[in-house]
């Protein structure tokens, strides 16, 4: 099974199929922060929303994996 690398790009979550944005295909959605929410928090939702949005353009069923690492945890 194919798998998206999630990160977040400047103020966007990211899902990225593919060795880079040239040659992969990629969904991108921006970081809104919700009232009283941490921005980690933000930046995981909007990867996430990223990735339901790549799983849905290509038909297909994917895994993933945090790049570099997911927001909020330890040395990210």
């Amino acid at each position: 099974m194919e798998r998206a690398e999630l990160s977040v790009d400047g103020n966007a979550g990211c899902a990225l199929l593919g060795e880079n944005l040239q040659e992969g295909e990629a969904e991108f959605v921006v970081v809104a922060q919700r009232p009283g929410e941490q921005l980690y928090e933000a930046e995981v939702r909007a990867c996430w929303a990223a990735f339901q949005r790549l799983k849905a353009r290509l038909g297909k069923e994917l895994t993933y994996a945090w790049y570099p690492r997911r927001p909020g945890s330890a040395g990210a």
